[in-house]
């Protein structure tokens, strides 16, 4: 009998241990972006979001956009490709597409600079939509976060010369000025 509670005891003790020796360990601070996708894939998807920020500069918004999906279909959780994408968009004039791209991107914004500056596209992308009552929100939430934000900055001050303007004399903020200080941040 006492043989058999020393035998019950210690197969107690050794099928916890068993079951705990054969779980995975994953080290504290991996990056989420890396979850479940081979690093080469990551590697490669950075390499086209690189690519991708090239063609922006030269202003060559539709291979900008090809170099973003690319980057995206190889990683699907890549924060800066979907951005970008929305800016490539914005640039080439798919504003509902650039609206609805940005919107997704400010949900995985990694931190509060970000969050102002996707905010602030957002801004941009729906005032050249003709949408400026929902601009100045977008606006206006990228102030809170960072009122440094130069995009956010720009805008106020064509804000403050417009409204001593007039109803019919309102010139729209230039496209050309709010990529330029967007693309600013390329790096």
């Amino acid at each position: 009998m006492v043989l058999r509670k020393a035998i019950y005891r210690l197969f107690l003790f050794l099928v916890p241990l068993f079951i705990f020796s054969c779980t995975t360990t994953v080290a504290v601070g991996e990056s989420p972006r890396s979850e479940g996708r081979p690093p080469g894939l990551i590697i490669a998807s950075d390499k086209a979001v690189e690519n991708g920020k090239k063609h922006l500069r030269k202003g060559k918004c539709d291979k900008a956009i090809h170099e973003f999906n690319k980057a995206l279909a190889k990683n699907p959780n890549n924060f800066e490709a979907l951005y970008w994408l929305g800016v490539a968009e914005g640039m080439c004039g798919y504003y509902s597409t650039a609206y609805d791209r940005l919107m997704l991107a400010l949900g995985y914004s990694p931190n509060k600079g970000w969050e102002a500056r996707v905010n602030a596209t957002i801004g941009l992308v729906l005032l050249l939509s003709d949408r400026d009552v929902d601009a100045q929100i977008y606006f206006g939430r990228a102030r809170m976060i960072d009122p440094r934000n130069e995009l956010v900055i720009r805008y106020y001050e064509w804000e403050r010369e417009m409204k001593g303007k007039g109803k019919g004399k309102k010139e729209k903020f230039r496209r050309e000025e709010g990529f330029e200080v967007v693309l600013r941040w390329l790096d």
